[in-house]
């Protein structure tokens, strides 16, 4: 069970953030508002980005 930082980016409007793949809570793109992942109890739900990198 490894954790580790992704660089994504918005489905909606391209911006690139960075996210723990195993994030608690739910993350919204700071330009745009959407959604960009969801909580699942393990590995985040991906449901508004794109995974451009995984950070070690």
């Amino acid at each position: 069970m490894t954790s580790s930082f992704l660089k994504v980016a918005c489905r909606d409007c391209s911006n690139e953030s960075t996210i723990f793949s195993r994030a608690t809570s739910i993350i919204s793109c700071d330009v745009c508002g959407a959604t960009l992942t969801s909580p699942s109890g393990g590995k985040s739900n991906l449901v508004g980005c794109n995974v451009i990198e995984t950070l070690e």
